[in-house]
């Protein structure tokens, strides 16, 4: 129907109906007896005129547009059909107006005045031959109102033409404007997915935050981690590993669903990846399961205490979205957070019990500075003094194997022990070393006035070691040791104070040398007052 309906069959259409409705009126008689055979051959002549018109338009007018000639003969043969039927008599001078008001109106103002302008010369043409028989009066009104028609029709087509044109540029900007609320639409929904989605990442993180937040144990902290694993994606088998990476293969902590013991293995061997803090895909062909795709989560932000999270399903069978890739990600995130709250928890109750051991430290301290004060200054015999403060500096505060105190015999240039914790039955008057370089630490420490410590780590300092006899006193040796000199006020080195931890073989901490350095002030202080003492009652 398109096809038949297009402008071509249109003005065909238009010519058809015109030569039938000349026909009818040729029939009814209106035609002059004379004229009415040249009538109908004028007609068929129109007919073939319309069909070749139709046909040249369809062939090389394919923009459809009307050939311009063929106007201008519809004219010729309207005013052909008036000189036939009567000139100036003839009622068929309307089809001009008809012609006038097809044409005229959608063209330019030319074109508009052109049309008007042949139809006169067409009419006059056409009456002209039948002599002064009519009234040239209606002859110019008739020719008026062809021009007055035209100008007319042209004003209002203008006019038709502006709101066609605003019309038109009114459709566009609809359209221009249905395609922005379109775009803003769809980006609107878009928007919403997204915050639909993030949304549902916040509400499981937020939930695994809050239940986690008040555990105090790794393994509540791995329970309360699964099912939120499970309910981000559904997958036949989930591992998670946490352990240092010192210690060899990686221990599975936790494992969801009934993984064969090739994937497991597998697992154990490369479930941890170096670095960390990202995610890694791999495929591996296993015998008897066929192809199994691995996803690796790991975090590691202290190299001694990595955490790994490993999916595992049959290739093919499982799909993982890049949105579950995103909130797997960020849900590792939170474990590691709350793995190292759980570490920085410990790690405080540690430091904790540490200070309060520390505190109740310095509290025996005091304690010990003030009984041995009372003593030095109350009994000129201090052997039995020092030696109980020896004990609860070894057994109570420092926790060491064995503690001396060696005070100078100037006589003889040794080292004598006075009191001692630690070595056994041994007499102490066999305890004894030379104050030169055979002395070793304990003898350096006294002639420079310097500390001297040693964690057991190589070979001991050949300035450290005993000479032959003395490095046979077993009371004495040891790897791991520390020698603190006994210095007064003025700078006078009165003694040494020699510790170790022959039996433990464990380090001693720095702070115990600290206090070891400030309880040998305290020794040194009350020695050079009970040195005074002495000298006074001489």
């Amino acid at each position: 129907m398109k096809r038949f309906l297009s402008p071509h069959f249109q003005r065909l259409l238009l010519r058809v109906l015109f030569a039938i409705l000349v026909l009818l009126w040729a029939s009814i008689g209106k035609l002059q007896a004379v004229g009415a055979t040249s009538a109908a051959v004028l007609i068929a002549v129109f007919l073939g005129y319309s069909v070749l018109v139709f046909l040249a338009e369809r062939i090389w007018r394919v923009d459809r547009s009307e050939i311009p000639l063929s106007g201008y003969l519809d004219m010729v043969f309207i005013g052909v059909l008036i000189a036939f039927s009567g000139g100036a008599q003839s009622e068929f001078h309307l089809l001009l107006y008809f012609v006038v008001a097809l044409r005229a109106p959608y063209r330019s103002w030319g074109q508009t005045l052109l049309v008007p302008g042949v139809c006169t010369l067409i009419y006059l043409g056409a009456v002209g031959h039948v002599g002064r028989e009519y009234h040239w009066f209606e002859l110019v009104v008739r020719i008026g109102l062809l021009w007055f028609l035209a100008v007319v029709l042209r004003l209002t087509g203008m006019r038709s033409v502006r709101e066609q044109e605003r019309s038109r540029k009114m459709t566009r900007e609809l359209s221009v404007t249905h395609d922005e609320v379109r775009r803003y639409t769809a980006a609107l929904e878009k928007t919403n997915a997204e915050k639909e989605t993030r949304l549902t990442e916040i509400t499981i993180l937020h939930r695994f935050v809050t239940q986690a937040r008040g555990l105090k144990e790794f393994d509540q902290i791995y329970d309360a981690m699964l099912p939120y694993v499970r309910s981000i994606c559904e997958l036949p088998w989930i591992y998670l590993l946490h352990s240092p990476v010192s210690e060899g293969k990686v221990p599975i902590v936790r494992i969801l669903g009934e993984p064969p013991k090739e994937i497991t293995d597998w697992v154990r061997e490369n479930g941890m990846m170096e670095g960390g803090d990202d995610s890694y895909r791999t495929k591996e062909e296993f015998e008897g399961i066929g192809e199994v795709d691995f996803r690796i989560f790991s975090r590691c932000t202290r190299e001694h205490s990595p955490v790994s999270l490993v999916l595992c399903y049959p290739a093919g069978k499982w799909v993982i979205l890049e949105g579950h890739i995103k909130l797997f990600s960020s849900l590792m995130d939170s474990l590691e957070m709350e793995l190292e709250l759980v570490r920085l928890r410990k790690d405080l109750g540690q430091t904790n019990f540490r200070l309060e051991e520390s505190n109740r430290h310095l509290l025996r301290l005091q304690e010990l500075q003030k009984t041995l004060t009372t003593a030095f200054l109350s009994d000129e015999n201090i052997s039995g003094v020092l030696h109980d403060a020896h004990q609860i500096m070894a057994r109570e505060l420092f926790e060491l194997d064995r503690l001396n105190l060696f005070l100078p015999d100037h006589e003889k240039g040794m080292l004598q022990c006075r009191t001692s914790v630690g070595i056994g039955d041994e007499p102490l008057e066999d305890i004894a070393v030379p104050v030169d370089e055979r002395g070793g630490a304990l003898a350096l420490a006294f002639r420079t006035g310097r500390t001297i410590f040693f964690e057991g780590k190589g070979d001991v300092p050949q300035e450290y070691r005993l000479a032959e006899p003395y490095n046979r006193i077993a009371a004495i040796r040891s790897r791991i040791f520390v020698i603190v000199p006994l210095i007064d006020y003025a700078g006078n080195v009165l003694g040494v104070i020699g510790a170790d931890r022959k039996h433990t073989q464990r380090p001693i901490p720095p702070e115990t040398v600290t206090v070891l350095e400030y309880f040998a002030h305290h020794i040194a202080m009350v020695l050079s007052v009970q040195k005074l003492k002495t000298g006074a009652m001489v």
